[in-house]
């Protein structure tokens, strides 16, 4: 189990996480979900040291690692176990997709290069990009890049993956594909934070699914009780608003 506890975070004058608490269960797909400004993509980039928080800790069963730290040891203990997918693909475009996705493994983890190019051509291969090796990102799509993101996280074999909507930089046709290797990632037993827009792609991915809004944690369970039967008014409401095949009718809301 990874434990989160107490997170919070505020610019300014606005609290955006409220001593949140989280748990994500190894070998699990857990998905957050929430009306935009609620704090999801701030938790995600909190965990990998790319916001400072205000207050709160992540353990990853070896004891708590403060997130208000500065001490460079802790937070490469931290950034070392999570591998992080950003909405925007953020690829060296001077690199090919083998390079992008092995030159981490060498810098990063001090794998020598001939090893490290063999794992990243066996992760393009994963994604279906096995034929992409020496292409480079301006010749790639948008869900191709993504899937060369996706390759270069899973290639250093983090504890967690965490992805940041995912396809929300992608046109509708290209989001299938990335799914469809998240998808499989899961069926691997990769443990999975994400952050999503896409519902029906949390419905069927995920194995628990987190509303939040205004920093804080309004409703969590499985996908079927979230989505089929919300037991908070204001999940209802939520996913009565998103416009997504699994809007659920307000005569058909639980009791």
């Amino acid at each position: 189990m990874i434990e989160i506890r107490g997170v919070s975070k505020s610019f300014g004058d606005t609290k955006v996480l409220d001593g949140l608490d989280l748990d994500i269960p190894r070998r699990n797909v857990v998905t957050v979900i929430g009306p935009s400004g609620s704090g999801k993509s701030t938790l995600l980039r909190i965990l990998d040291f790319l916001e400072r928080a205000d207050a709160g800790t992540v353990d990853f069963g070896d004891g708590p690692v403060d997130l208000t730290t500065t001490r460079s040891s802790d937070i490469r203990k931290v950034r070392s176990r999570i591998g992080f997918v950003f909405q925007n693909y953020n690829l060296f475009l001077n690199k090919t997709a083998l390079q992008n996705v092995a030159e981490p493994l060498i810098y990063a983890k001090g794998v020598k290069p001939a090893a490290a190019r063999k794992v990243a051509a066996k992760q393009l291969d994963r994604v279906g990009l096995a034929d992409f090796a020496d292409r480079y990102p301006s010749t790639l799509s948008g869900g191709q890049q993504q899937r060369v993101g996706i390759a270069r996280a899973v290639a250093l074999s983090p504890e967690l993956l965490v992805l940041d909507e995912p396809t929300s930089a992608l046109d509708p046709e290209m989001v299938t594909g990335v799914l469809e290797v998240i998808k499989q990632l899961g069926r691997d037993g990769m443990t999975m934070l994400m952050v999503t827009h896409e519902m029906r792609f949390a419905y069927e991915a995920s194995n628990r699914v987190v509303f939040i809004e205004g920093g804080h944690i309004i409703e969590q369970g499985d996908p079927k009780q979230i989505f089929e039967h919300p037991r908070q008014d204001r999940t209802r409401e939520f996913l009565s608003s998103t416009n997504n095949v699994l809007m659920i009718p307000a005569g058909d809301a639980p009791r």
